[in-house]
């Protein structure tokens, strides 16, 4: 019975009564990849036209780290830049140059006011509708019957990674069920999605989270870095790639060390090889993280992917439009079915089975001995004193 309570006191219904939902916007972030045109123009500028070419592999994959640097090995022998942090702010596009022409709903807003800076494995991306990266748990776009579908459309002036995902998560790697697309410079990108939304009734809280199988916004794990403010299945498995790391390698990269965030040892050249080195075997591990995924988590499907131009771009800009096809007609409601007062009915039915008794009457019999307290004293210590009594008698006699 009460393992019964414990793993099936969740349900799951598919609501239809959407006229009055607010619908998730889902949250759009950008992360800039590899050009090797502006890294070779770039490194001539700082380090001079005559520099020696390992040192720009060095660079490419320190500015766009994977988690494998291969070009470290060489730095033994070579002098290669030891500022990390310097190199990807000189080799990485900023915001302002990065992302330009963005309306929302048709009206135009700054774009690096609402695509805010977000730290992930891939470095610093830009998110736009982030939980993360406003640093705020309540969704700030969403659409109803008032504002209709929402869509987005923006310009990027490089190279970039499209991630759509829920408010609450973060890109990572081998991120699967997120949508990301590549969208190189002068080529155009347009996504239609639906969602279905997962509301949880108010006491669905009140339960642990062994019950509902799911974590709040606020509910942290207990071995938390501190490199995201809320939790969410993917924040949680970046956290616990971190501490594989420290565990392996006694640093984690540039990129997940944030300054004033958090206090991680940054890795040199030679944590990177390590990291490079024990990669497939954090990736592996990393598999078994204990991580629950979020309570509070939209589904995204894509109804439209615009096809991937084969032809050579002519455009400075690429265009990116994603546009939800329509409010959504279902969602996913999570009850409680099994409170604490039906485990309580259930076991007073069971102890009536059993016992010929019920709950009620356990509860009139705790009463009745709270109201007698005196005298059932009384009677116990005359029963008790009684009996020392006739024992003394009896061997007295023998």
């Amino acid at each position: 019975m009460l393992n019964s309570y414990v793993s099936s006191s969740v349900s799951f219904n598919l609501d239809t009564i959407y006229l009055n939902w607010n619908s998730t916007f889902p949250a759009i972030t950008v992360c800039e990849i590899y050009n090797a045109e502006r890294i070779w123009d770039l490194s001539d500028s700082h380090f001079g036209p005559e520099h020696d070419m390992h040192v720009d592999d060095f660079i490419s994959e320190i500015a766009f780290y994977r988690g494998v640097c291969s070009s470290c090995d060489d730095c033994a022998k070579l002098r290669c830049p030891a500022n990390f942090t310097f190199l990807v702010e000189m080799f990485r596009t900023k915001c302002p140059e990065l992302l330009v022409n963005c309306s929302y709903l048709n009206e135009l807003f700054d774009c690096c006011e609402q695509f805010l800076p977000v730290p992930t494995e891939y470095g610093l991306c830009y998110s736009f509708n982030s939980h993360q990266a406003r640093k705020v748990s309540h969704v700030q776009y969403t659409n109803n019957r008032i504002t209709g579908p929402g869509h987005l459309n923006f310009n990027a002036a490089a190279d970039i990674q499209l991630y759509v995902h829920a408010p609450i998560d973060v890109p990572y790697q081998l991120s699967e069920g997120m949508i990301r697309e590549t969208v190189l410079l002068g080529h155009d990108k347009e996504l239609i999605l639906n969602v279905i939304e997962v509301h949880n009734d108010e006491s669905v809280q009140d339960l642990s989270m062994e019950q509902r199988r799911c974590r709040f916004a606020d509910e942290h794990v207990p071995d938390r870095q501190g490199i995201y403010e809320f939790y969410s299945y993917s924040s949680c498995v970046v956290e616990c790639t971190v501490l594989l790391q420290l565990a392996n390698c006694n640093c984690t990269s540039h990129f997940m060390a944030v300054p004033g965030r958090n206090s991680l040892p940054v890795c040199d050249y030679r944590g990177l090889i390590c990291l490079t080195r024990i990669r497939d075997k954090i990736m592996t591990e990393r598999k078994s993280c204990e991580c629950m995924s979020s309570c509070e988590e939209p589904e995204y499907n894509i109804i439209y992917n615009s096809a991937d131009e084969d032809d050579e771009a002519s455009n400075d800009l690429s265009k990116i439009r994603v546009s939800l096809v329509e409010l959504p007609t279902q969602r996913y409601v999570r009850r409680v079915t099994k409170t604490i007062l039906d485990f309580l009915i259930s076991l007073g039915g069971l102890v009536g089975l059993f016992f010929n008794t019920s709950a009620l009457r356990i509860v009139e019999a705790v009463v009745l001995t709270i109201r007698y307290r005196k005298v059932i004293v009384n009677w116990i210590k005359r029963f008790f004193l009684g009996t020392i009594k006739y024992i003394q008698i009896l061997d007295q006699s023998k």
